[in-house]
């Protein structure tokens, strides 16, 4: 068993990527029979059995392992800034490559370094450090994610959830679904609060603050899943889309460069329109993204990777 801590700036019930995929990640732990705290700016106390704290002296406690999402945000930036004093070993998942100096801190002095992607791994070795690089694959967890496909109604409805930040795109993705002009279909999109809502119109649904379960619902009966985001660190939201059998399309940015023999990538709002206008599922291809997900990016996965980490630790 090893003490394990993981470190983000929020953690569930707060919606979101980050918060989705630690809570994943510490509950795989925890299955397994590790001691678990998460580390966090912003919470609601324990849950699952993990232990949640905003102590930021937990930091000084021995731990087997510190496991740190990201960076330029609040509570990964403060172990960045520790990284010389901290006495455990980190492993910094780069998640979103950072030229911010305390996340170079947290390069520069971690015990290791978490990639991903190929952009992680380019950024690392950028920064002379593959010696640090280990393979920390995103994961999901299919139990919390795949639904039952609803029935089909007359009209084809694409998706897209995460948010309203302005990176998230969804205000163009509504001009550009707006323009395609795709008979019989809709564009539902979901989020929290954020600058870039997109107003509704008779062909753009626009959801606040829906509920998860209803999200992945929508998800499993969408003609296709659309990230419009014009940075990612990962999008997860492509792999519950392909554990959900549902196509995806995306921004060829984040995970959607790596995993782009599983969906459809472009570069531009041109290529999007003509993506959309052209659209029609495949049904080998949906299984070929299925299997392929299963084979590599679920959270078991991920947390073999970081046992990895430990059984390197302990040798």
């Amino acid at each position: 068993m090893a003490r394990l801590l993981f470190v983000v700036h929020r953690y569930v019930p707060f919606p979101g990527g980050s918060e989705y995929f630690v809570r994943d990640m510490a509950e795989e732990s925890l299955k397994r029979g590790h001691a678990v705290t998460v580390l966090t700016h912003w919470h609601r106390g324990d849950r699952n059995g993990v232990r949640v704290t905003n102590d930021y002296g937990v930091l000084n406690a021995a731990w087997d392992l510190i496991v740190v999402h990201g960076g330029d945000v609040v509570s990964q930036d403060v172990v960045h800034a520790k990284a010389r004093e901290i006495r455990s070993p980190v492993i910094y998942l780069i998640v979103k490559p950072s030229e911010a100096p305390v996340c170079l801190a947290g390069l520069a002095h971690h015990r290791f370094v978490g990639y991903s992607t190929a952009a992680d791994l380019r950024h690392i070795g950028t920064h002379g450090l593959l010696e640090k690089a280990r393979r920390v694959r995103h994961g999901i967890s299919p139990k919390g994610t795949v639904r039952k496909k609803p029935a089909r109604g007359n009209r084809r409805i694409f998706v897209s959830a995460g948010g309203y930040s302005h990176h998230k795109a969804m205000v163009p993705l509504a001009g550009a679904f707006t323009r395609a002009g795709i008979p019989d279909s809709e564009l539902h999109l979901f989020g929290c609060f954020g600058g870039g809502i997109p107003s509704p119109t008779e062909i753009v649904k626009v959801s606040i603050g829906t509920s998860r379960e209803t999200v992945m619902l929508a998800v499993a009966g969408a003609e296709a899943y659309v990230m419009n985001s014009q940075e990612e660190g990962f999008g997860l939201v492509l792999l519950e889309a392909m554990a959900n059998r549902t196509p995806w399309i995306a921004r060829n940015v984040g995970g959607a460069v790596d995993l782009s023999s599983f969906g459809t990538t472009y570069r531009t709002e041109e290529e999007l329109i003509e993506i959309l206008r052209r659209f029609r599922p495949a049904e080998a291809a949906i299984e070929r993204a299925y299997d392929y997900l299963m084979a590599n990016h679920t959270i078991r996965h991920t947390i073999d990777d970081v046992e990895a980490v430990l059984e390197e630790l302990s040798r």
